[in-house]
């Protein structure tokens, strides 16, 4: 149970987990059940840091939020939302060329801007 809650950790965060977590293949499979806990303890962190930034200016607090929210996850859905905003303009419907270029490593202009109006977004929500 313990290792399952370890794997989830170590999938959704950067927070560091002991390699022994993810010997277990029945752990990774249950870790799915932990991925809601996982969730509050990042929005928990966040929330520590607002606390701390609570008598900053709010555009200072929003970046440090941001960017903070973007390391504790290591940018995992940021390149998910990238990679797919590029397989969606650059495919053009041609499933072959979309899984390509949904596996190159680097991003196109649609990525690019998909991810800044991503963070702007936040950070506008945020501030």
């Amino acid at each position: 149970m313990m290792r399952a809650l370890l794997v989830a950790i170590g999938f959704l965060t950067r927070l560091p987990v002991p390699g022994y977590a993810y010997d277990d293949a029945r752990a990774k499979a249950a870790s799915l059940a932990w991925y809601p806990l996982v969730g509050a303890l990042i929005g928990f962190l966040l929330g520590v840091l607002a606390w701390v930034l609570r008598d900053a200016s709010a555009l200072l607090s929003a970046g440090l939020l941001v960017a903070a929210w973007v390391a504790i996850t290591g940018a995992l859905h940021l390149d998910g939302l990238a990679d797919s905003a590029d397989a969606w303009i650059g495919g053009l419907g041609d499933r072959e060329k979309t899984l390509a270029i949904m596996k190159d490593p680097r991003s196109g202009p649609a990525g690019v801007v998909a991810l800044v109006l991503v963070l702007l977004l936040k950070f506008s929500a945020l501030s």
